[in-house]
């Protein structure tokens, strides 16, 4: 374009008299022959329609380039604009983001224990992960925060930076035995102090020999996880054969954090729990997010919540997989208070592990449930075989038990593609197609025995506790909702005001009620004569849990 202008003023000066090198711009060459003076005005007086022309075709040529890029690209959200998908080419099928993350055993279960450093920075910045805009807590910039990938015995150190403005934070590795490691356990108040704004911790501690599966890391200071602090943290079991480690078939790892979401922040959605407000009932959720990613119906917004809203299409919805192949589905459930129940359209699936790398008696079913926060389930997805398969469906079920009154801003059962081969138009009320004739049921799981030496189980056991836990509101507490054991409530140490793991029991204060179970040599030598066992029932909850020591 700029030549085209420069051709346009070098045509004629102002005089109307013509430069004397205005021919030579394209030839290069100076006329020293008069005679040809002529033919050089022929053709200063076709350069204008020339000009026209080149330009024409140029904007023409940028034009067409422009639309060509526009349909071999496509952009989804941006971290900053609209949600924690980045931006992606997806001009082909290798390319194309996905939604579920990707795990690498490969990397982990041929190869001896080792140190892994992670340096981590707590930022807060505003995203979009449903469509609706929120301050949510970052990870290296990262919404949710890294995945961490080990295997048993590893050693992991990590460096946690607090970049938040006046506030504290700790991290927990839930699900890690944390065996001679409590103040790397990151309790608030009991096994360590918060991190304090500005300064670094470092949380250094091994993964147990004997310990595998599926974990996740999460904030343990104040509410920080309702607003997205929490990760995945997956153990993969060190293989001793080039086979498979769990002898299982399948062709890839996946991970799903799957969890409801408040588009309040949670601070305040915890005070108006905590306030007469609330009448103690637990606040509903208004959406649901996987692996920081979901789709709410601005519509739905209520007045009395108006929210910022940017409503995403259906065909932006990702692929949670890419690959048409068997798939291990390790999935962690990051409510803060719905369970979950979790089916599919076509395939089977089967139930493989609980709570870490607790093997399950499992059956292939078409559905899963109930799998409640915290908790995780190891899932083995076979994809249907025919050829002519459009694509699989994922259907998630939130748990309305303690919902206890309507939010209905509320989609508590969403559709998200599993495999993408044909677009979702709408929302799918997944009950209605929920096959429970298939359906497995977590609480009715039985564990399979491991090749370790089982424990015999003694017709007596030494002792007997039973441990009742509620939830009240009681006029002495001012109504405030308060959890109980046995009729006595926890409060944080006051005075001194320092973790319990570091203070002497004598200065534990009349708040830290920590159940001691006291025992004697002599009441467990009946067991056998060689043996140093203690036998415990401890009944929690409306069930029975036996332990051994």
């Amino acid at each position: 374009m700029q030549t085209t202008r420069m051709i346009g003023r070098q045509d004629k000066d102002t005089d109307g008299i013509e430069p004397e090198s205005s021919a030579n711009f394209f030839t290069g060459t100076e006329s020293q022959e008069e005679e040809e003076t002529g033919t050089k005005r022929d053709l200063s007086a076709k350069l204008p329609i020339i000009s026209v022309l080149f330009t024409v075709f140029l904007l023409l040529f940028l034009g067409f380039s422009s639309i060509q890029r526009l349909s071999d690209s496509s952009v989804t959200y941006s971290t900053a604009k609209h949600g924690s998908w980045g931006i992606f080419d997806i001009e082909h099928e290798d390319h194309k983001p996905i939604l579920g993350i990707k795990l690498h055993p490969e990397d982990h279960e041929n190869r001896p224990a080792r140190t892994i450093t992670y340096r981590w920075t707590i930022s807060s910045d505003y995203r979009s992960p449903d469509g609706v805009k929120k301050k949510v807590y970052l990870v290296n910039e990262q919404f949710p925060g890294p995945t961490i990938e080990c295997r048993s015995g590893d050693r992991l150190i990590v460096h946690v930076t607090n970049k938040l403005n006046a506030e504290s934070l700790s991290v927990h590795w839930h699900g890690l035995h944390m065996r001679n490691a409590n103040s790397m356990d990151g309790a608030a108040g009991i096994t360590q102090c918060p991190i304090p704004e500005g300064t670094t911790f470092t949380y250094d501690f091994k993964v147990e020999e004997n310990q595998s599966g599926t974990f996740w890391w999460h904030a343990h200071s104040q509410v920080q996880r309702g607003d997205g602090m929490y990760g995945g943290l997956v153990v993969h079991k060190p293989s001793e054969k080039i086979v498979d480690v769990d002898e299982l078939d399948y062709d890839q790892d996946m991970l799903l954090m799957v969890g409801d979401w408040y588009h309040r922040p949670a601070e305040e959605v915890l005070s108006w729990y905590m306030s007469s407000r609330g009448f103690g009932n637990k606040p509903v959720p208004d959406s649901l997010l996987i692996n920081g990613a979901g789709r709410f119906q601005c519509s739905m917004a209520v007045p009395a919540r108006p929210v910022d809203c940017r409503q995403t299409k259906a065909t932006e919805m990702l692929s949670i997989l890419r690959e048409h192949s068997s798939t291990r589905l390790r999935v962690v459930n990051t409510c803060s208070l719905a369970g979950l129940s979790l089916g599919i359209s076509s395939g089977t699936l089967n139930p493989l592990t609980l709570d870490g790398g607790y093997r399950i008696d499992g059956q292939p079913s078409s559905s899963i449930g109930i799998l409640y926060p915290g908790e995780r389930v190891d899932i083995i997805f076979e994809p249907k075989k025919s050829t002519d398969h459009l694509g699989t469906e994922l259907f998630i079920n939130m748990d309305t038990e303690n919902f206890r009154f309507p939010n209905f801003a509320l989609c508590p059962n969403q559709t998200s593609p599993l495999l993408i081969k044909k677009q979702i138009e709408n929302m799918v009320d997944s009950s209605v197609i929920f096959d429970y004739s298939s359906s497995f049921d977590l609480s009715s799981a039985v564990s399979i025995a491991s090749n370790e030496k089982t424990l015999q189980v003694p017709e007596k056991v030494n002792q007997t506790i039973l441990l009742y836990t509620k939830t009240e509101k009681l006029s002495i507490n001012s109504n405030i909702p308060m959890g109980f054991i046995n009729r006595t409530s926890w409060s944080p140490q006051k005075t001194p005001r320092l973790p319990l793991i570091s203070l002497p029991r004598k200065q534990w204060d009349e708040n830290q009620l920590i159940p001691h179970i006291g025992t004697h040599e002599a009441s467990y030598r009946w067991v056998s004569k060689t043996s140093s066992s203690l036998y415990l029932t401890i009944y929690i909850g409306g069930n029975w849990y036996f332990f051994a020591k």
